[in-house]
């Protein structure tokens, strides 16, 4: 008869033959919680073909930038006389995204990645031919629409489209040569991440067909299994507790929390002082084991530490390490075989080892902090 369990595992050997899910490169642009707009990657863009700015990548990114232009004009100089502009106002109050001016020419820039290309790009042509007749009269009057798939409505056909594929593709051409030359700097790990960003923003999610229908077919049962993990182990926790107070004759604290998306069960006596506990974490990564980590809080100089790493690093106890502004000694002890007889066992003892700490040590570690704050000789 079929039972539960052996849905659960039927399902979990149908997923096991699935593609593996691989999600797109984070960068500092993609882990906020806002998302994209287009404001923000424009300053940026700015900053970058800014000649002059303090990236000192000279034209390089100007040079990419315009290089994608028809053949016809792309041979101009790659130098600009004023810093790039930003929301340039026109007389109805509408705004250019970028304009850029040098001594031969003037380009008004475009952004547009999720927007439609309705723009009123009659009033940015009289914004050059009229509006700043005497400024630009004499430069050469580029208008770019930068976009996902660089295409421009027929009828203005002063306006030159750039896929953003085509400027990142130049640019990287541009940056394999500096790469190789220059140091890297901050400055070019922005700028990588920048394009990385609009990689990622231009592509359209990957995802296998398969996948997603095994997920929309399946979602009540993994629902289920999702469900009963939690309770599976919110009960291993309840019964660990137990069995644990049973064995050491004492009221224990514990709490389940997740570290890296994996459940860690703390323990600790109700009675100690501080914020010492043990957590024995059910690692789940790949090339990982379950383990046990303790952690030894209120100890606040090498003195403190010495003393507690002869207590707590027993043989099966990695190096040491400190956390919480160097206030809590910390101690690893993994699991060569476990089961959960082994696991019961090795926390119980770690508790008492801690348990001795907090009652017999520490209260002789605080009786040496009261003898040198009084100036007597121990």
């Amino acid at each position: 008869m079929e039972t539960k369990l052996s849905r659960f595992e039927h399902l979990l050997a149908k997923f096991n033959q699935l593609e593996p899910v691989e999600m797109p490169e984070q960068t500092i642009f993609s882990i906020g919680s806002k998302g994209y707009y287009e404001n923000p990657t424009t300053d940026i863009l700015a900053f970058f073909l800014d000649d002059k700015a303090a990236h000192g990548l000279g034209s390089l990114v100007l040079e990419a930038l315009i290089s994608t232009l028809p053949e016809s004009i792309n041979d101009i100089d790659c130098s600009l006389s004023l810093s790039p502009e930003r929301e340039v106002q026109t007389e109805k109050g509408k705004r250019l995204d970028l304009l850029l001016e040098s001594d031969q020419w003037v380009m008004v820039v475009e952004n547009k990645i999720y927007h439609e290309q309705n723009n009123p790009f009659a009033e940015y042509e009289n914004f050059i031919f009229k509006q700043n007749i005497k400024r630009f009269q004499d430069k050469k009057a580029l208008f770019v629409i930068l976009s996902p798939n660089g295409t421009v409505p027929k009828k203005w056909t002063r306006w030159n489209g750039i896929s953003y594929n085509t400027f990142i593709h130049s640019l990287k051409d541009k940056l394999a040569n500096y790469f190789i030359e220059q140091p890297m700097n901050k400055w070019l790990i922005l700028l990588r991440e920048f394009l990385l960003h609009l990689e990622n923003i231009m592509s359209q999610p990957q995802i296998s067909l398969n996948t997603l229908n095994f997920v929309l077919d399946n979602l009540q049962q993994i629902k289920k299994i999702q469900d009963t993990k939690a309770s599976t182990i919110q009960l291993y926790q309840q019964n660990l507790q137990q069995q644990l107070q049973t064995d050491l004759g004492a009221e224990l604290y514990s709490k389940v929390v997740h570290w890296h998306g994996y459940p860690a069960i703390r323990f600790a006596y109700q009675d100690w002082p501080t914020d010492s506990d043990v957590v024995l974490f059910l690692d789940g990564r790949e090339g990982k084991s379950f383990c046990i980590n303790y952690y030894c809080s209120d100890i606040t100089n090498d003195e403190e530490r010495k003393i507690a790493d002869k207590h707590y690093r027993e043989q099966d106890c990695g190096t040491p390490w400190n956390e919480v502004h160097n206030t809590c000694r910390c101690y690893k002890a993994r699991f060569e075989e476990y089961s959960l007889d082994t696991m019961r066992k090795k926390l119980d003892h770690k508790l008492r080892i801690m348990d001795h700490f907090e009652k017999e040590i520490r209260p002789t570690l605080k009786a040496e902090h009261t003898k040198r704050d009084q100036g007597i000789e121990s």
